[in-house]
This record gives structure tokens, C-alpha cells and sequence, in this order.
């Protein structure tokens, strides 16, 4: 996992069992992230009344990442009527968080299953980030971004979501000098 997080436009989806115990999994995870990169973790079971709107998902990821990378949350000057959420959300990263960092910053998004509930969110959400991923392509500091999505149910959702580009790997209790990444 370490040499795919080290790409440019990386995006990993790990699926882990309904049963595994999600600290782990980011503890896992974090110790393959390459020394010198930024790392941040969004847990969507601290989200609250956050999933009541795309408009409120988008500002609360957005806050959570500034929180972490301890930036000054420019967000109330940044968000604009009138645009969407995801448009808003994709401004405020690449105009104020990449150009902040130095390094390549890996989100590690989990619980993402919490927002499947609410359909047309998870749709935009899932949509904006494979929107970044292909962006990074383009690079204006998207090369610098990095997403790992760890779940625990199989996600079928329509449109142009992350979950049919990128890696999938399947996460699994680790054994003694055994990796607990298997890549599908």
C-alpha cells in the first residue's frame, strides 16, 4: 500500500469486514503512509446533523481537514451563494488547502457507509471525489492529493463515483510478518 499511496492521483478503497474494528484498520493504514507526508482522518460517525444536506456535508469535511492540518478556517469568507456545494468544496481546496501544504496530503475517509443512507449526498460526495481524482491529472496541486476509502459494506452507487477507478484492497486481521493489505 505504501508504494500506492506514493503515486500521484492515488485512490485507494480498502474493504474491511463489518466486524473489524475501524482503529485498527487507521492504525494500518497510517504506518503505510510515506514519512514526510501530511495525513489527516475524516470518521463520518463524528458527522452529526452534517448529512442533512450536501451543502452542510461539504463545509463540515471542509472544516475537519482545515482543523487537522491546523490552518485558519477560511471557510465562511471562501463559501459562495449561488455555486454548489461541490464547486465550493473543490474552490476552497485547491485556492486556500493545497497551496498550504508543502507535501502530499493523504485523507483517509472511514465509515463512509454512514452517508449511503442519504442518496443524493452520497452521490455528490462520492462524485466530488472522484472529480478530484481526475483532476489531479491537470495537477493546479491536485497531484498532491491522496484518498483512501475504507468501508465495510459493498457500495453500488450510480454516476461517477471513486469506487471503480483507482486500487481496491481488501483488509484483513494481520498475522505475524504478514502484510494485511490484500490487493483485489
Amino acid at each position: 500500500m505504501y508504494r500506492k499511496i506514493k503515486q500521484p492521483r492515488a485512490l485507494i478503497c480498502v474493504k474491511t469486514s463489518p466486524h473489524t474494528e475501524k482503529t485498527s484498520v487507521i492504525t494500518e493504514i497510517k504506518q503505510e503512509i510515506p514519512q514526510g507526508y501530511q495525513a489527516v482522518s475524516v470518521q463520518f460517525q463524528r458527522s452529526n446533523n452534517a448529512l442533512t444536506s450536501s451543502d452542510r456535508l461539504f463545509q463540515w469535511f471542509c472544516t475537519q481537514i482545515t482543523q487537522q492540518l491546523q490552518l485558519k478556517n477560511t471557510l465562511a469568507e471562501s463559501w459562495q451563494e449561488g455555486i454548489s456545494s461541490k464547486m465550493n468544496c473543490s474552490n476552497y481546496f485547491e485556492t486556500y488547502l493545497l497551496p498550504n501544504i508543502k507535501t502530499a496530503l493523504v485523507i483517509v475517509l472511514y465509515n463512509v457507509e454512514l452517508i449511503l443512507e442519504y442518496q443524493a449526498i452520497a452521490n455528490n460526495f462520492f462524485e466530488l471525489l472522484r472529480s478530484w481524482h481526475n483532476n489531479a491529472a491537470n495537477e493546479n496541486g491536485w497531484e498532491k492529493l491522496r484518498l483512501v476509502i475504507v468501508h465495510s459494506q459493498d457500495i453500488s452507487l450510480t454516476g461517477n463515483v471513486p469506487f471503480n477507478v483507482g486500487v481496491l484492497i481488501k483488509f484483513r486481521e494481520p498475522e505475524a510478518g504478514q502484510s494485511c493489505f490484500a490487493y483485489l
